[in-house]
């Protein structure tokens, strides 16, 4: 665990105290002192920051540099600190994260962020970048900081792993090549909590302790994640720090340190010019601007933001703009594109104004009162935009996260874009620089699409070379296939330049997973120790017999593949071939080196650019082959090498068919071209040694292997009319006569020459030429024709051996010959003879013929001696072909010859053996011999051919598949069966014969016969069956007594007739002869149909063995074969005797040393145009592969953009929705001015008197009954406009709320006289699902359920009758309305609309009829005679109510109670609420006139007739009531109780201030009781304003 935990911190990009200047105090500041430093003005200060949290110690994995600076530092001491200190160098690119605290807003989406924080590990993993943020634990800085700790912990994880022997191999590379992970935060010290407790007046160690205080404008801590930190000391106001930061970025532009990238640099390269030079020198802060690319990301921001991204883009530092993150982004991202849309300066009016409203609602607190801040920031923000647009660049990229959600996770590709889109055209070092660097970073963060188009193709003009060390990762890292293929497309590398022995040891060396190479490749096919066979050393590569070499060797049977000394002297310059074949063995070792570490992708690439990509194609799919097939045991590995292996395999194939397509002629020649880099084989070799019976079986090969078939010889059709002669006769006639051999036999003997013949047509065209003029009859054109015209075939025939006769005649017969056709049939021929002599010797009878039996025997061995030969001459020169089945032939045959020698001839004269055994063996023999011919002759016919590959197919794997299983039930049941019937048989070698013999013949023959029995002495022998019998006999089987009668011979073949011999005989029958034998059936059936379409590939592919089998045979067939060796052997001898004739005369110095002896062993030189011919295939294949894969990426494709058009539908949804919801609230909000603008119309109206309108007019618009919310709820009504109330008026959009307040919510005692809700009733019983007694049940529970409208009606209510009054109060011209009912049969408000529906809180449906009384008298002042006047008018004062519910005033009035009259209601209600008397018992069918004497009673005593009371009636009819609906409404009947002497209700009334109101325009009742007071006072003369 230890070890574990001090690589991690080797690996972390934290601070330890392991290194030597941070071990102590005193050693920091030695250590520091040690560097030369006095010499800088302004020396910096810095040190470690150890972070402790609360609740633990003090992590050892959180510290982190500082250095603090001041204003009036010096930034190149603070570079200079950076580099000797920090031991820093320049980055490959620096991000400079802008985004203040106090500006940020969480991000409502979780996904975003962390798609952002993937995106910035991603790109910090794979390269040397810099992040620059605020340093502060909060806002963006701490989304910054989570990634880098979520990163930590991932390494972590990796070097825990690492632990094991496998593991180190594994993971070792790889954590090697992590990046540190470089955050540096830009502090001022007075934003922390605990700046002071950081001294800076030396060089410290400071432990800082984290509360996670939550960051804050004035108060904040550090986040502990980031790796180093910038103090600013004496910064106060944010524009400081600002201002620093600048400072810190620009300095940071140009190197920091002096990397190995500057010090290479070489001024003079005799390719850069002198006047670059030149520049170079005078010009150094340009070209390092160059070199230290920096890239700003505004991600949110506040104003000092915008000024922050001012400065970056003054100075041509580009700024990638995440819009969709709100605030500074978007308002800069909005301006950009407007400037992009419209370039003009006429559109920058509406900018300034859209912009200003957009930033109120981003700051709405920034920028109160103060316009030129406001002004200032808005044309910082324009400035953004113009300063981006300048000298053909794009210094703004924009990054819409709106628009691609997921577009963060691909950080660096927005980064490199927006680096891309603000360079410039460079020349001379400046391009180089710029290219290198651009290029690093693409292949970092594995970007091929932006190399491509935003390098190659802007210096497309410019032949581009990249380093060796770009290539290396091309090479090495994972998923930089494209790159591999960019720049060998591009030939931007010399390959046989770039590799040596000692570059591709490093490949082998560098691999990031090394676990395949080790395992399968090392361990597997060298078996290699386990553990110590990696990394490889220099002998893996050096000699012809080098490790590597044997690797491929095993895998590919081909020898000396690769040759380090050949790479590495054609690296060198000293070329051991022409650069063409340097350039092919550089491809091929990265081929190979490709294929054995196994990365399918590379490969394909490299493979992409051979000059010989059919035979390497082959290769490629060969080794794969093996590996899989031998050495890889798991299971994915092995079917992922398979699939690769299948891939390349096809790509061959079809490679040959392209060539075959394009011209078959070449084709077919490149078939027979041998190739010096793959052991001078050719691609038929290549292609039989890798097993691909698909290339064979390819119609160029089969045309090429009947070329080879035929040998020089071109055996002519001849056509006869109705018969033509058959191929293998014309070659016996030929053989036998010789001479037709001159007319049917031409010769093909040009050198390197490839025959295709042509198939002739049917009817080829008359030889005699008539002209059209001449009419020929029938006669005439049948006599002149070729079929019928005798002499025509003459001399075809005769010119045909003239033709013959160029050739000489010894070599036609030695092509003819020499030709396998001919060997075939004329080996065929003799075996045919050599089968009927031994058919002949066998079936001699007794001892045969001992002449015979000689021939026979010399025959056989001739051929056996002939196979010998063609296995050693196939072992020497056909490699690809395997001789194991031949070399078990030799063996038997051998083994045959032997034991024929000893029991058949030595006999003859020895006689020890006897003949029936020399008649097994021979018959044996016999059988042999014939079945060899199926496997020798048959396999040539097209017919017979396929078929026995069916047949050794049915037989090697099914039937022998089949037997394994039978052999158990075979052996089971001959045993069962046996010593069930035969339980006395003794012992012996016939009787286990008889058992097996016995179940092997049952699938043929089915002996039941002694399953009965045998005779009636062999049933007497049974009768007793007892154990006893068995314990008389003998005590053991050893020790039996054979004199018993029961072992004798004659009872020991008695079959026993038993219940259990039937059982077991039927049971192994039904086995067999029902499920085994239909079992064999059906899998012959099922191989024969599944091998039917391969069966003639497989025997394409074996013809080629077939043909060399032939090709490699004597011209005389065995025993004639005898002749040839004869002639061999004197050839032999003659070259022994010259060879030492020439010795003797050289010696003698008889002979002239002019030359050295040329090797007569010619290979065929493949030409360059052959090179080019393939390049052009490779690029149609590569075409075709393209489109290919544009057509299976099609789907992925259209998915994207689906999901991206789903996601800008959903987006543009969003938008739609929130402007119909804008709409909607701006139609609302129309309609509410609309309905404002009426009630203050209508308020106007009634304010001013001299144009109040008339109380019906008033009426009849209802105001107070179109007023929202409904009393009591929050339901708000339909707007109903004045237009639009009469029910005549057609109003389409009426969609009024239904509301009715349930019964449950009023007062129990009155519950009773409430309606019910009939709508309710009425959904309820036009449900269909309800049944009759439903229904009834439902009517029964109600009270009323069947109301009678516009009538007076009485009803038994709890056994008390009440009259309930549906009538209309309201009248026209005198005659009371009758009110209209809807579809459901409800009554509808004769006012019109009110913008809900229902009964509301209202009692009763329809009409709820009210008294209400108008209580009024003088208003008074110091005695009762002391009228208050105004303009000569007396001040009118009434009685009102408070409404307890909602509070508002209104006149005294009596409700309907069924019970009671309404006069009497009024009356009790005036009672209760005005004296508070609410026990008083009245009359309760009081009358008008008994309720005008009730108020009468209160006028006091006063001279005169007069009674100075009046009373009437003022109003009857509708009211306009808030709680008014379309169905239920409110109808009164107002009085007038006015007093016009003093009375004595202020003595009764409680509360009297509350009660009595003075009647002026400031008076207020709900709806028109405004107007009947207004009313009151014009008929009583009162004053009213």
């Amino acid at each position: 665990m230890t070890d574990t935990l001090d690589n991690l911190d080797l690996a972390m990009d934290y601070l330890t105290m392991d290194e030597a200047q941070y071990r102590t105090v005193t050693s920091l500041s030695s250590y520091i002192s040690t560097l030369d430093l006095d010499d800088i003005a302004g020396r910096v200060t810095g040190g470690i920051l150890k972070f402790e949290f609360d609740g633990g110690n003090c992590d050892k994995s959180h510290q982190s540099y500082f250095v603090t600076i001041n204003e009036d530092s010096s930034m190149d001491s603070m570079a200079k600190y950076m580099s000797k200190v920090w031991r820093k160098r320049t980055p490959d690119i620096i991000l400079s994260v802008i985004s203040s605290i106090a500006h940020f807003k969480t991000w409502e989406d979780l996904a975003q962020v962390e798609d952002f924080q993937a995106g910035l590990t991603q790109a910090l993993n794979t390269t040397n970048m810099w992040v620059l943020t605020n340093g502060l634990d909060g806002g963006i800085s701490r989304i910054v900081g989570d990634a880098i700790h979520n990163e930590h912990e991932r390494r972590y994880i990796l070097l825990s792993r690492a632990n094991t022997t496998y593991g180190k191999i594994a993971n070792s590379a790889h954590v090697d090549e992590l990046t540190k992970l470089t955050v540096i935060g830009i502090v001022p010290k007075s934003s922390l909590c605990y700046g002071n407790e950081i001294a800076t007046n030396h060089d410290v160690v400071v432990q800082l302790k984290n509360k996670g205080l939550r960051a804050k404008r004035h108060a904040s801590e550090l986040n502990a994640e980031h790796s180093h930190f910038i103090l600013l000391e004496g910064i106060e106001d944010h524009r400081e720090n600002m201002s620093v930061r600048y400072k810190i970025e620009e300095r940071l532009l140009t190197p920091i340190g002096r990397g190995k990238k500057y010090r290479k640099l070489n001024l003079s390269d005799p390719t850069l010019n002198l006047e670059d030079a030149s520049y170079f020198h005078t010009h150094t802060d340009i070209i390092s601007g160059t070199c230290t690319p920096m890239v700003g990301l505004l991600i949110q921001g506040g104003p000092i933001d915008i000024e922050h991204v001012v400065d970056l883009l003054r100075r041509k530092v580009p700024v990638l703009v995440v819009k969709g993150t709100g605030l500074a982004a978007d308002l800069i991202a909005f301006v950009f594109n407007e400037k992009i849309l419209y370039p003009g300066d006429e559109h920058d009016s509406f900018l300034k104004q859209e912009l200003i409203k957009r930033m109120l609602v981003c700051y709405p607190n920034d920028f109160q009162d103060d316009e030129p801040a406001r002004n200032h920031c808005r044309d910082l923000i324009i400035e953004c935009a113009s300063l981006a647009l300048q000298d053909n660049r794009k210094c703004i990229t924009i990054l819409d996260i709106e628009a691609d959600p997921s577009a963060l996770k691909n950080l660096d590709k927005y980064i490199l874009l927006a680096l891309f889109e603000s360079q410039g055209t460079k020349q001379g070092v400046q391009f180089e620089e710029q290219f290198q660097s651009d290029l690093k970073l693409c292949m970092d963060w594995n970007r091929c699409d932006l190399a491509e188009s935003r390098i190659f193709r802007k210096y497309a003009w410019k032949s581009i070379k990249i380093t060796p060390e770009l290539f290396d990762r091309a090479l090495l890292k994972k998923g930089r296939e494209k790159f591999l293929d960019l720049f060998l497309e591009k030939k931007t590398i010399v390959l046989h330049q770039y590799l040596n022995h000692k570059k591709l040891l490093h490949l082998f060396n560098q691999l990031e997973k090394p676990e395949f190479f080790c395992h399968v490749c090392l361990e597997g096919v060298l078996a290699k120790i386990p553990g110590t066979c990696y990394p490889v050393d220099k002998y893996f590569l050096m000699d012809k017999n080098s490790d590597l070499n044997q690797i491929l060797y095993k895998l590919t049977g081909l020898e000396n593949l690769v040759s380090s000394y050949d790479l590495s002297m054609n690296a060198s310059g000293k070329y051991v071939c022409d650069k063409g074949a340097a350039e092919r063995k550089a491809l091929l070792a990265l081929i190979y080196w490709g294929t054995l570490t196994n990365n399918h992708k590379q490969v394909k690439s490299l493979w992409m650019q051979s000059e010989q990509p059919m035979v390497t194609a082959l290769i490629i799919s060969r080794i794969w082959h093996q590996l899989s097939k031998k050495w890889v045991k798991d299971l994915d590995t092995k079917r992922q090498l398979k699939e690769n292996a299948i891939v390349f395999g096809e790509r061959a194939v079809e490679l040959l068919s392209i060539s075959y397509n394009d011209s078959a002629l070449h084709a077919i020649a490149s078939l027979d071209d041998k190739l010096p880099e793959f052991g001078n084989k050719t691609v038929t070799q290549v292609a039989q040694l890798c097993r691909n019976k698909y290339f064979i079986a390819h119609k160029s090969c089969q045309k090429w292997l009947m070329h080879r078939w035929h040998g020089s010889l071109r055996i002519r059709e001849v056509d006869y009319g109705i018969f033509k002669l058959p191929e293998w006769l014309k070659i016996y006639l030929c053989v036998l006569f010789i001479l037709p051999m001159f007319f049917w036999i031409t010769y093909d003997v040009k050198k390197n020459s490839v025959a295709i013949r042509e198939e002739e047509d049917e009817e080829d065209e008359d030889h005699l030429e008539v002209p059209e003029t001449m009419p020929l009859s029938g006669e005439e054109k049948w006599k002149r024709s070729r079929k019928a015209n005798v002499r025509y075939h003459v001399k075809e025939m005769l010119s045909y051996g003239k033709q013959n006769l160029k050739v000489p005649i010894y070599l036609q017969f030695y092509y003819f010959y020499s030709a396998p056709i001919v060997k075939f049939y004329i080996s065929q021929f003799f075996y045919v003879l050599y089968l009927l002599l031994f058919s002949l010797a066998v079936i001699i009878p007794s001892c045969g013929d001992i002449q015979i039996d000689i021939i026979l025997y010399f025959w056989t061995f001739m051929l056996w001696i002939e196979v010998v030969r063609k296995t050693i001459m196939k072992k020497k020169n056909h490699k690809e072909l395997t001789v194991h089945w031949t070399v078990v032939e030799i063996i038997l045959i051998f083994m045959y010859l032997m034991v024929i020698g000893i029991i058949r001839i030595i006999p003859r004269y020895i006689p020890s053996v006897r003949y029936t055994t020399a008649k097994f063996v021979m018959s044996l023999g016999l059988i042999y011999f014939y079945y060899r011919t199926m496997n020798i002759f048959f396999p040539i016919s097209p017919i017979l051919g396929p078929m026995m590959i069916s047949v050794k197919r049915m037989i090697r794997y099914d039937f022998i598949t089949w037997f394994k299983m039978f052999l158990i039930i075979m052996v089971s049941g001959g045993i069962a069966i046996q010593a069930t019937l035969y339980p006395n048989y003794p012992l012996s070698e016939y009787g286990i014969t008889m058992a097996i013999s016995r179940a092997l013949f049952a699938m043929f023959l089915t002996k039941i016969d002694d399953l009965d029995g045998g005779t009636p002495e062999c049933t007497s022998f049974y009768d007793n069956q007892t154990t006893r019998v068995c314990h008389d006999a003998a005590a053991s089987f050893w020790n039996r007594n054979i004199t018993k009668v029961r072992f004798s011979h004659d009872y020991a073949v008695c079959p026993h007739r038993s219940f259990g011999g039937y059982a077991v005989t039927i049971q192994y029958l039904l086995l067999t002869k029902l499920i085994f034998i239909t079992l064999l059936y059906a899998l012959f059936s099922a191989t024969t149909s599944k091998i039917q379409a391969a069966s003639e590939q497989l025997w394409k592919f074996q013809l080629h063995s077939l043909i060399v089998d032939f090709e490699t045979r004597l011209r005389l067939p065995a025993p004639l074969n005898f002749l040839s060796y004869l002639i061999m052997v004197l050839e032999q001898i003659f070259k022994i005797v010259t060879w030492i004739y020439k010795w003797i005369c050289r010696s003698s110095c008889c002979v002239k040393h002019t030359e050295l002896a040329k090797n007569d062993n010619k290979m065929t030189v493949v030409q360059h145009s052959d090179f080019t011919f393939w390049r052009t295939l490779m690029k149609k294949l590569k075409k075709q592969q393209k489109e290919e894969d544009i057509n299976s990426q099609r789907p992925l494709e259209q998915e994207q953009k689906i999901q991206q058009l789903l996601t800008q539908t959903l987006l543009q949804m969003q938008f739609n929705n929130k402007l119909t919801e804008q709409l909607s609230s701006l139609e609302r909000h129309i309609m509410s001015c609309e309905m404002a603008l009426e009630q203050v119309h209508h308020k106007i109206d009634i304010m001013d008197p001299k144009k109040r309108p008339e109380l019906e007019k008033a009426t009849n618009l209802h105001m107070a009954s179109r007023e929202s919310p409904y009393p009591g709820t929050t339901i708000q009504r339909f707007p109903v406009f004045d237009k639009f109330i009469n029910w005549e008026e057609t109003f389409a959009a009426y969609d009024p709320v239904l509301y009715t307040k349930p019964i449950e919510e009023y007062p129990v005692d009155v519950r009773p006289l409430i309606d019910v809700d009939y709508i309710d009733l009425i959904y309820k019983l036009e449900d269909v699902s309800l049944g009759q007694d439903d229904r009834l049940s439902i009517l029964s529970s109600q009270t009323i359920h069947k109301p009678l409208w516009n009538v007076v009606a009485s009803y038994n209510i709890n056994d008390v009758n009440l009259e309930i009054n549906r009538m209309s109060w309201i009248d026209k011209d005198g005659v009371p309305i009758k009110y209209a009912l809807d579809s459901y049969n409800i009554p509808l408000n004769p006012s019109g609309r009110t913008g809900i529906r229902g009964r509301g809180k209202l009692w009763r449906w329809g009409p709820n009829h009210s008294v209400k009384v108008v209580i009024s008298r003088w208003k008074r002042y110091k005695s009762q005679d002391s009228f208050l006047k105004v303009n000569d008018k007396k001040v009118m004062e009434v009685i009102v109510l408070q409404k307890s519910a909602s509070g508002e005033l209104t006149l005294p009035e009596g409700k309907d109670h069924g019970h009671m009259s309404l006069y009497s209601a009024v009356c009790q209600k005036f009672l209760a609420k005005v004296f508070g008397q609410k026990n008083v018992k009245i009359n309760e069918q009081m009358t008008e006139n008994q309720m005008v004497e009730f108020f009468e009673q209160f006028v006091e005593p006063h001279p005169g007739p007069f009674t100075g009371f009046t009373s009437g009636i003022i109003y009857k009819g509708y009211m306009d009531d808030p709680c008014n609906t379309d169905n239920a409404w409110r109808e009164a009947e107002v009085w007038n109780i006015h007093y016009h002497v003093p009375d004595n209700l202020d003595t009764k009334i409680v509360n009297k201030e509350k009660r009595w109101k003075e009647v002026s325009s400031y008076f207020h009742l709900p709806g028109n009781q405004n107007l009947i007071v207004q009313e009151t006072a014009r008929i009583n003369g009162a004053y009213y304003v």
